[in-house]
């Protein structure tokens, strides 16, 4: 395994730690996630629940280089309520993935505190672009990127066939890139 990336470290917010985390330690916080059709709808674009093993295989798999996941720890309880992936690809660009677990966090700012300050050191750190694909029928997820600053580039159609109409689902693409994020006004996301 080659050297760590400066990109692979902890961070801090206001309410929580962001904690790096390797493979392992990612499958452990996420293994729950397999059998869980909110989280799988959000991430993957469809509620098929993974075995263990494929979980293993299709769940994040941190490198350290390429890969990065970071537990979301609260401050307050020190609880791990939730983890954030970035995948840089070798142009520069990023795509990111966000999966609170813990619901009694949902509505309450997480994602859109966390994303920025991973996009604060990332975009520091040589990332130019960040996209992101999600089912065209998630308004929270929109609204976050929204308030990120993300915008709308084109539709897609989800790989996952919906299990009612045989079909993939519209999809949005999104991207933040770096110039307009060092353009928003200091210490706020857009």
């Amino acid at each position: 395994m080659g050297r760590r990336s400066e990109l692979d470290c902890d961070l801090e917010t206001e309410r929580f730690h962001l904690r790096r985390s390797g493979r392992l330690q990612t499958f452990l916080l996420t293994r729950r996630w397999r059998r869980d059709p909110v989280l799988l709808e959000g991430l993957f674009l469809s509620p098929r629940p993974h075995s263990l093993l494929g979980w293993w295989f299709r769940g994040p798999h941190p490198n350290g280089r390429t890969r990065f996941a970071h537990g979301i720890v609260a401050r307050a309880s020190g609880a791990v309520i939730g983890v954030h992936i970035v995948v840089r690809q070798r142009d520069g660009s990023a795509h990111c993935h966000v999966a609170v677990h813990e619901r009694a966090w949902w509505g309450k700012g997480v994602v859109v505190e966390a994303r920025t300050r991973l996009f604060e050191h990332f975009f520091a750190h040589g990332i130019t672009r960040f996209g992101a694909t999600i089912d065209a029928r998630n308004a929270p997820s929109i609204f976050n990127y929204r308030q990120l600053g993300f915008r709308v580039i084109g539709n897609a159609t989800t790989y996952d066939h919906d299990p009612l109409t045989g079909r993939g689902r519209p999809a949005v693409e999104l991207e933040l890139r770096r110039e307009d994020w060092l353009a928003r006004p200091p210490g706020r996301s857009l």
